[in-house]
């Protein structure tokens, strides 16, 4: 039996977390610093990313799903603050920049 081992590199460990990388992913997209374009807000509910501008509720809402797929779903229209009912199903299941990519255009809040 062929058996191999690999040496890890010893690294300090960083825990980011998915609305830090969800933050990173709003930066990444916008075409001026984030510092500067503040309207866009993510936070964490549950297991779930929401998404907002402003002092709006947020409009959307990312799902990690596993293997490093998120699902994306659109808060539904008309939907009451707070109720069990509040969200769309998925919309789409896609990796983290681009579910991100699609709540935003979807916001129209990638405009500069």
């Amino acid at each position: 039996m062929l058996q191999a081992s690999f040496d890890q590199p010893k690294s300090k460990t960083t825990t980011t977390t998915l609305a830090d990388r969800v933050r990173d992913a709003i930066a990444g997209l916008l075409t001026v610093p984030q510092e500067l374009h503040p309207q866009v807000w993510a936070k964490t509910s549950g297991p779930h990313v929401l998404l907002g501008i402003l002092d709006e509720e947020p409009f959307a809402r990312l799902t990690p799903l596993g293997g490093g797929s998120y699902g994306l779903a659109f808060r539904a229209a008309g939907a009451q603050p707070g109720s069990k009912s509040a969200w769309e199903p998925l919309f789409l299941v896609d990796e983290l920049a681009a579910a991100v990519e699609h709540a935003l255009v979807a916001a129209d809040a990638l405009a500069a």
